[in-house]
């Protein structure tokens, strides 16, 4: 049997440990990358979580499971240190202080030498393909052990200014590991840009040309804008099915006689959870009509609950949450705000994307943000007149020309938008909403891997 045609690389297996046994994961990276290399015959290296014995295959992925393995000093350094406390910050802009610790440095330089050196399947012609700020070494660590194989990197994340970058004390090696690629690829110009001019910065003996980068041993790495996107046909079509109605009909009688708001994020300070609540309460404060009229339904996912930021994060959100509903509920009446700490299920999901007059996608800073092209997919399918209210600091405001941008920085702006999103005419709406899903299907998740593929290509010629 031939082997898989694609190889990606990413920090974790698609895979959960749960009381049934194991299943396969979701989330944003997953929701990408499982279709993409279903199609291409492909297998996944990832950490394997903790979970021994894991099968080659797991039922429901039509893909190949290849674990690395690490200990708990590994995943603290790594994953809670470097990544999530160094590289995460200072990607979206110093949005929270980064921590400088040369522990979790070496930490991280040791996960991506143990990634590098995974049993990969047989063959030398699969296309490499890393993915995101966990593995920002591994291309050059993989140039060193298959010269002769193509190898992509795909940045999920925004890139920062080359004035940011240059604080970093190991920017230099991080960048050599990326130029082992043959391709690397950003969400958008801006980002690519950030890229281009950190590579001038951060390396001696390097060229810029274009939208190249020349190495010292002349090699050219092209550095491409590939927006990540959905299935959109596989999210229409269970959209419409008779799962997702059967959730939706007691939601709508639920909120009946009210519009309904939804936000859906990770509980992550990137998201700008805290500023869309505070401009909630500000809208609800300035027009006392609306405390009937709206509910406002916020599903904030579990995510390193490890790191203290966030368990920061999380109480303020929670207060924050008891204090609008203690101003606001009326006696005998349901509260305005219903928040969510849980990750909900996909029929459920869409069931709220259905609901929804209105989608705050409002982080402070997002690489892409897929929950907006997930929206518009949902909201089209069934013609709905839906109004996505769009973070200009995401990568999704590129693209979804027809959202109602607004920078969610400033809470009182925000308020302004959420109000205005609500006396927009029906006709006009709904034919937004049809615009942009028909974009988010002409660019879906297939044309986004072809895009890479297409540049490997390129730049072996």
């Amino acid at each position: 049997m031939t082997g898989p045609a694609l190889v990606a690389f990413a920090n974790r297996l698609p895979v959960v440990a749960g009381r049934g046994g194991l299943r396969p994961a979701a989330g944003g990276l997953v929701t990408a990358l499982r279709p993409a290399l279903e199609q291409h015959r492909g297998a996944w290296v990832g950490w394997d979580g903790g979970v021994e014995g894991l099968p080659p295959r797991l039922q429901g992925l039509d893909l190949d499971l290849l674990p690395v393995s690490l200990t708990r000093r590994e995943v603290a350094d790594y994953y809670h240190g470097f990544a999530n406390r160094t590289l995460w910050p200072l990607l979206h802009g110093w949005v929270e202080p980064p921590v400088f610790d040369a522990g979790w440095w070496r930490g991280y330089c040791a996960v991506n030498e143990r990634f590098a050196a995974a049993e990969l399947p047989d063959g030398d012609d699969a296309v490499l393909w890393v993915h995101d700020y966990h593995l920002m070494l591994l291309p050059a660590l993989l140039r060193e052990r298959c010269p002769g194989r193509p190898i992509g990197f795909f940045l999920h994340t925004p890139f920062p200014s080359a004035e940011l970058w240059r604080r970093l004390p190991w920017r230099a090696p991080l960048v050599e590991g990326l130029l082992g690629a043959d391709v690397v690829s950003f969400q958008t110009e801006e980002y690519r840009d950030h890229f281009l001019r950190s590579c001038r910065r951060s390396l001696v003996g390097v060229r810029v040309e274009e939208a190249a980068v020349v190495t010292p041993d002349g090699r050219r790495v092209l550095a491409e804008v590939h927006p990540i996107s959905i299935d959109a046909r596989d999210f229409v079509a269970r959209a419409r099915g008779p799962a997702v109605e059967r959730v939706l009909q007691p939601l709508r009688r639920q909120f009946e006689g009210r519009r309904v708001l939804l936000g859906v994020d990770r509980l992550d300070y990137t998201k700008g959870i805290l500023e869309r609540l505070r401009a909630i309460e500000l809208l609800l404060e300035r027009r006392p009509e609306l405390r009937r009229d709206l509910a406002f339904v916020q599903i904030a996912v579990p995510t390193r609950g490890e790191v203290r930021e966030y368990a920061s994060l999380r109480r303020q959100v929670e207060e924050l949450v008891g204090r609008i509903n203690g101003r606001f509920t009326e006696p005998g009446r349901d509260v305005p705000l219903h928040y969510l700490y849980r990750g909900v299920p996909g029929d459920r999901l869409l069931a709220y994307y259905r609901l929804a007059d209105v989608c705050l996608v409002t982080p402070l800073r997002d690489g892409m943000n897929l929950v907006a092209k997930e929206y518009v997919t949902v909201q089209g399918a069934e013609g709905g007149a839906g109004v996505l209210v769009l973070s200009e600091f995401t990568g999704a405001a590129a693209e979804l020309a027809g959202a109602l941008t607004c920078n969610p920085w400033d809470v009182e702006g925000l308020a302004d938008a959420i109000a205005a999103s609500l006396d927009l005419a029906e006709d006009y709406r709904r034919g937004r909403i049809a615009d942009m899903a028909t974009s988010v299907d002409e660019h879906d998740v297939f044309w986004w891997v072809n895009q890479q593929l297409s540049a490997l290509e390129q730049s072996r010629e």
